[in-house]
């Protein structure tokens, strides 16, 4: 096996001596990494020259597939045991109408909190126990105690939300899946927001949480991110998922290891309760690659072997394949009370639906310009998710034309 592939990602994730310890395998594969860059990727696509691998989200993946833009690994990911029985559900993101086009590089139940114990303290709030899950109303409710303002200006949030970062729009999702229901029609031709009750009240949510000022809003932005915020200990409580634990489970933020995660709240019913997955960054192989067997080596050897288990080691992720989860770091009290939630958290985290005609983006980009109307009371909550429905509408009506 000869020839050279080329991989779009992130340098970190894949090093000068990553691709030396793929090569001692297959010599005679040259690969070259080049940066990440959503910009070029999209150029080169339309240029029909993408690089050979590349790394989406799962909830990209039904768009890039419908764009026909990826080619089919169901038969050699099964030959190489990455199939239903071997991964978690969030593995399923990357299965279209029964054809399997890639994997997870690792994943995380999403809504799960991370609690800063010093501030709860500080405030005279007892930490919630990390084995009952609460509710998103008592959530907000803390995250409104745990706000600190004075003169106008916030000096510490309650909460960053896990919409600020991955999008409102698959939060609302996840509130829908709960009880059943979609936030899209079923031949995901449209968007179902403003004319659904339970939609519009985790719309609500979110946007109070920002009116009211619990949470950072494009009036009251974050100068870097929530998630830096909290590591700066001026955010009482991060909505992220099992990834964020290797950025701070060294201790050497602001937080130390004086932390505690919760298991994700649920919004009606407690039995009903989910934390599934609205990420999922991985690999895929271009429809265009001119090496596709040497494309499956790599991404067999990083998604599959050696490289999936020194992953796991590091805890950056939750391992897609099942096998791998022994490696995960559980070592310390603050790396096993957090583990121990995630574990739970994974056994009711269900495959989510994503929309093949858009980039959710547009819902954000939405969402954000008419969240300053609502945060001043120029349009209400039904006037804010009719905005946005007929914003999202316009531009899955023009995916639909583009695809056909």
């Amino acid at each position: 096996m000869s020839g050279t592939i080329t991989v779009m990602v992130p340098p970190g994730e894949l090093t000068p001596a990553n691709i030396a310890e793929f090569n001692k395998e297959y010599p005679k594969v040259t690969v070259k990494q080049i940066d990440e860059d959503p910009v070029k990727l999209k150029a080169l696509q339309a240029a029909g020259d993408p690089p050979d691998i590349w790394r989406p989200t799962g909830p990209q993946i039904p768009a890039l597939v419908a764009q026909g833009q990826l080619l089919d690994l169901t038969t050699a990911l099964h030959v190489a045991g990455v199939d239903d029985s071997s991964t978690y559900p969030a593995a399923r993101l990357y299965t279209v109408k029964g054809k399997q086009y890639g994997a997870p590089k690792d994943w995380s139940p999403d809504f799960t909190i991370f609690v800063n114990n010093k501030l709860f303290e500080k405030a005279g709030i007892p930490v919630p126990d990390p084995k009952v899950p609460m509710s998103w109303a008592q959530i907000g409710d803390l995250a409104r105690k745990l706000t600190v303002s004075s003169g106008g200006a916030t000096s510490q949030f309650g909460l960053t939300g896990s919409w600020e970062l991955l999008g409102p729009a698959r939060t609302i999702q996840v509130a829908l899946a709960e009880s059943g229901e979609s936030l899209y029609a079923k031949d995901d031709k449209s968007i179902r927001l403003a004319s659904n009750p339970h939609a519009v009240k985790a719309l609500q949510f979110i946007a109070d949480l920002a009116k009211d000022g619990a949470t950072h809003s494009p009036l009251n932005p974050s100068a870097t991110w929530g998630g830096d915020e909290f590591m700066k200990g001026t955010v009482a409580m991060a909505n992220y998922g099992y990834w964020f634990n290797a950025s701070i489970d060294s201790g050497k933020t602001a937080v130390g290891t004086d932390y505690t995660l919760l298991p994700a709240p649920y919004w009606n019913d407690p039995s009903s309760r989910i934390d599934p997955t609205v990420s999922a960054t991985g690999w895929v192989i271009s429809s265009k690659t001119k090496n596709a067997q040497a494309a499956f080596e790599l991404l067999k050897w990083y998604l599959a072997g050696p490289q999936a288990v020194e992953r796991a080691q590091a805890g950056w992720g939750y391992p897609a394949l099942k096998s791998n989860t022994k490696y995960l770091p559980h070592d310390t009290a603050v790396d096993k009370q957090v583990l121990d939630v995630v574990d739970s958290d994974a056994k009711v985290s269900p495959s989510l639906h994503f929309n093949q005609y858009y980039d959710d983006g547009a819902f954000t980009n939405s969402y954000n310009k008419h969240l300053q109307e609502y945060i001043k009371g120029q349009i209400d909550i039904k006037q804010f998710a009719s905005e946005i429905q007929n914003d999202v509408n316009g531009t899955i009506a023009d995916g639909v034309s583009a695809i056909g």
